[in-house]
């Protein structure tokens, strides 16, 4: 009897687990239904996106800006249906008013190319914005000409001496749903060349989808091998990723910055910056949670531990096998972040490395998710309870993803600069985000649907074009940073007091100190304060800090006091604006841990 009460027991606590497993199966299920495709009509409805068509999908400018002599651009033209159709469309290039190049192109492939010139008397002195558009000509059956297409914006100025910035890595550095002048690299490097009065250019190596490094693609990380390869992404072949907005786990960002230093040689430049990412994509894409668990992701720590510091990998990929989407089955173990950050700095130019910090693309701030998708008709009871359960584990997986990344890249980049023999030269620098900027919440600022942003016209093409997973592709700009998160990575990475130095940038406020103990008990009031000098800042200040928990706070006062709920490591950071309305961003000077 008791043997048989014992099975009972057993097969009602394995009952349980399935209940469970299944519960935030679905939960999970639900939740990424809600993210990726769950819109009311009248959002899938707004969006008209063949009026973006024919689309410019890429202009290069070389060199950019010119010392002297023409300079000469290359514009790629977008529009299956004019391939189809045979038609012809006519492009222009416009400076401000004036048109300072143009034609015609017989669109015998879905993308096509043309070359022009600008001669020299005709570049703008000063920063001018560019603009660049295509419509189809009219026909011999009679039909007009048609409207312009969706315009292609960059700058373009005379200068010998640009800021080159190159940017690799993952959908967070592409800038998954944003136009090419609206990403965050884009944007430091622009506000680097007004700052510098340089001028700057952007060359965009990075995919969304991206591993951080693929070890057997190619084989035994022979990352010059990757010169041997051309991706559909990257219909030109010169290394940037024309349709990076197309999901793919390779090129991996050692490849990205192999091609980035051979398009370097070759032109004959150097770099100044390189901003850089990774290794989100090779872990599960649930954070193992119970639905399609990619093996080696169900402790965290361990998981960041390996993917992002390349620590602890198993001989053979346990991952390789997985029936779903997940980078980890090219991306399972392999090399860290360290190694990226000292590879990007051996590129032409020694250029200064900028390791963007995750942001909270996923809260328990997101609470608008649980109340919709667990309070639906049927849904109550345990149900109700385990559904809600398994969407707050959701988030908070994605805020101890980002705690655990946000160290990791830490720790890469002082590791770094202490083998370094010319000097500090990496950072990791945040873009100040917390929970309350995740998808749903109350200041999100990142995508909430995936037909609001701005490239939502190419991924209707391209996507069932050249993704082997189009569903996910068509959706996939669901909270990435929008185009306030964007400006807001660009913003404080000019705060950040390394860049500012590297670059000569003048202060912007005094040199403070911000005085954090290294342990606290948890749950217990830290306090926190900034000092000038080993003294209060003088009167006038307004204090900004980020606790790096994902919470902030404001207040006139130059102490505060703060309480952790989890472990840690935190690395708090702190804003001060004075009454002239400059800015300087202090950090401590290393990382808090709640006991």
């Amino acid at each position: 009897m008791r043997r048989f009460a014992a099975r009972r027991s057993a097969a009602k606590r394995s009952a349980a687990r399935r209940f469970a497993a299944a519960a935030a199966a679905a939960a999970a299920a639900v939740l990424l239904g809600q993210l990726l495709g769950g819109l009311p009509a009248a959002a899938q409805t707004s969006a008209l996106p063949g009026s973006a068509f024919p689309l410019v999908l890429d202009v290069d400018l070389t060199p950019n800006p010119v010392c002297s002599g023409a300079v000469h651009g290359r514009v790629e033209v977008y529009d299956p249906a004019a391939a189809k159709a045979g038609a012809t469309v006519e492009w222009r290039v416009r400076a401000g008013e004036k048109q300072l190049a143009g034609g015609r192109l017989a669109m015998t492939a879905p993308v096509g190319t043309a070359e022009f010139s600008i001669p020299s008397d005709r570049v703008p002195a000063a920063e001018t914005a560019l603009q660049v558009d295509a419509r189809l000509t009219a026909s011999s059956g009679g039909h007009a000409s048609g409207h312009y297409g969706k315009v292609w914006r960059d700058t373009v100025r005379q200068g010998c001496d640009p800021v080159r910035v190159a940017s690799v890595g993952d959908s967070v550095v592409w800038g998954q749903g944003l136009d090419h002048d609206q990403k965050f690299p884009y944007l430091t490097g622009q506000l680097l060349g007004r700052e510098t009065g340089r001028g700057h250019q952007n060359m965009d190596y990075s995919i969304s989808g991206a591993v951080l490094d693929a070890p057997e693609l190619p084989a035994g990380n022979d990352d010059a091998a990757c010169l041997r390869t051309t991706e559909k992404q990257d219909p030109d072949g010169d290394g940037e990723m024309e349709f990076g907005e197309v999901t793919q786990q390779t090129p991996d960002v050692f490849c990205q910055l192999e091609k980035a230093g051979a398009q370097a040689r070759a032109g004959g430049y150097g770099l100044d910056l390189v901003v850089i990412n990774g290794c989100i994509n090779d872990l599960d894409p649930f954070f193992g949670i119970g639905v399609g668990i990619t093996p080696g992701s169900q402790n965290l720590p361990e998981a960041v531990q390996r993917e992002c510091s390349g620590i602890g990998a198993a001989p053979e990929n346990p991952a390789k096998d997985v029936p779903y989407f997940s980078g980890a089955k090219v991306g399972y173990g392999g090399r860290g972040m360290q190694a990226a950050i000292e590879k990007a700095h051996s590129l032409p130019g020694r250029p200064k490395v900028i390791v963007a910090d995750f942001y909270y693309a996923l809260s328990r701030s997101s609470s608008p998710i649980p109340v919709r998708t667990c309070s639906t008709p049927g849904v109550a009871g345990t149900r109700l309870l385990s559904c809600r359960g398994a969407l707050g584990r959701v988030a908070e997986r994605y805020e101890q993803y980002t705690q655990l990344a946000n160290a990791a890249y830490h720790q890469a980049a002082a590791a770094a600069n202490k083998t370094s023999t010319d000097g500090p030269y990496a950072v990791a620098a945040d873009g100040l985000f917390t929970v309350d900027n995740a998808v749903l919440a109350r200041d999100s600022k990142v995508w909430g649907t995936p037909v609001s942003d701005p490239a939502f016209p190419l991924r209707t093409r391209a996507c069932p074009e050249l993704s082997a997973t189009p569903a996910q592709c068509l959706t996939a700009a669901v909270a990435h940073p929008d185009i306030e998160g964007a400006r807001q990575y660009a913003d404080a990475f000019l705060l950040n007091p390394w860049v500012r130095e590297w670059f000569h940038l003048p202060r912007q406020g005094p040199r403070a100190q911000l005085n954090v103990p290294e342990n606290a008990p948890a749950g217990g009031a830290v306090r926190m304060s900034v000092t000038v000098n080993g003294k209060p800042p003088s009167a006038g200040y307004r204090y900004h800090w980020y606790f790096g928990d994902g919470t902030q706070r404001e207040t006139s006062e130059a102490a505060v006091t703060h309480a952790y709920d989890r472990k840690g490591p935190w690395l708090p950071r702190l804003v001060m604006t004075g009454q002239d309305g400059r800015k300087v961003l202090v950090e401590a000077s290393g990382t808090l841990t709640a006991d």
